[in-house]
């Protein structure tokens, strides 16, 4: 009898490429630091919020900028938004276009924050600490949900070195060089994004007419429907792409 040419045995038809899922944190986001803001010195907190169901951004990590003496509502009306936000040209103060609905997010996450539900960083054990670092690791995180990147450039620069992916923005890029790797210069008019370029930023500039410079792309979430997560354009010079991002946020 000749020898048989094909056999059968047993193999392992298990999936293989399921995504690691980082450890589990009892707590929905972290606070990395109670201090004085880098534009104005008020105190301000800095939270990371693990998880997201913003329909632009996607599930990414979402970093809020926020004042502790008043609630959102309460620091736009004070002017204390100025600490997180600094001379934002979009605050309520000067135009009242700005586009974060400060009574959604920053409301609930500053209601959240007071309850005691965001853990101080530095207070952890260093298991939960090395939890929080694997989870920040794990995915996309996005800059200022509310607030500017600028008013904490220490916690800011820390979470770039961790995240895979940044998302971010600041419009105080004539102050703030050392954000241009990871950061877009936000402008809001030709002239701006002129001085922004030749500052070497890339920028994400609000328009409220249908004109691009030869440089600029439409944001694909405009165009595509495409999530920040999915993204990855609005990190600044790191970025793979040399384009700048233009919509009609105003």
């Amino acid at each position: 009898m000749s020898e048989q040419k094909y056999t059968l045995s047993v193999c392992d038809f298990s999936v293989a490429d399921k995504k690691a899922k980082p450890p589990k944190f009892n707590y929905p986001g972290i606070t990395f630091r109670v201090g004085p803001s880098d534009l104005t010195g008020d105190t301000i907190a800095t939270i990371a919020v693990f998880n997201s169901a913003n329909e632009k951004t996607g599930n990414v990590i979402q970093v809020y900028y926020l004042p502790v003496a008043e609630h959102p509502m309460d620091a736009i009306k004070s002017g204390l938004d100025s600490a997180v936000c600094g001379n934002c040209p979009l605050r309520p103060v000067h135009s009242n276009v700005c586009y974060v609905r400060k009574y959604h997010g920053p409301a609930r996450v500053y209601s959240t924050f007071q309850r005691g539900r965001y853990p101080h960083y530095e207070d952890l054990s260093q298991v939960d600490k090395d939890r929080v670092l694997s989870i920040l690791r794990s995915k996309p995180v996005r800059l200022g949900a509310y607030g500017d990147p600028a008013s904490d450039l220490e916690t800011s620069t820390f979470l770039t070195s961790l995240a895979p992916q940044i998302t971010a923005y600041t419009h105080q890029w004539r102050k703030v060089p050392q954000l241009k790797p990871f950061c877009m210069a936000s402008v809001d008019s030709t002239e701006e994004y002129t001085q922004a370029k030749d500052s070497g930023w890339r920028t994400y500039r609000h328009t409220s007419d249908n004109m691009a410079f030869g440089n600029e792309i439409v944001c694909p979430h405009k165009t595509h429907g495409v999530q920040c997560a999915d993204c990855g354009l609005c990190s600044g010079t790191a970025s793979n792409s040399k384009r700048d991002i233009v919509t009609t946020t105003i």
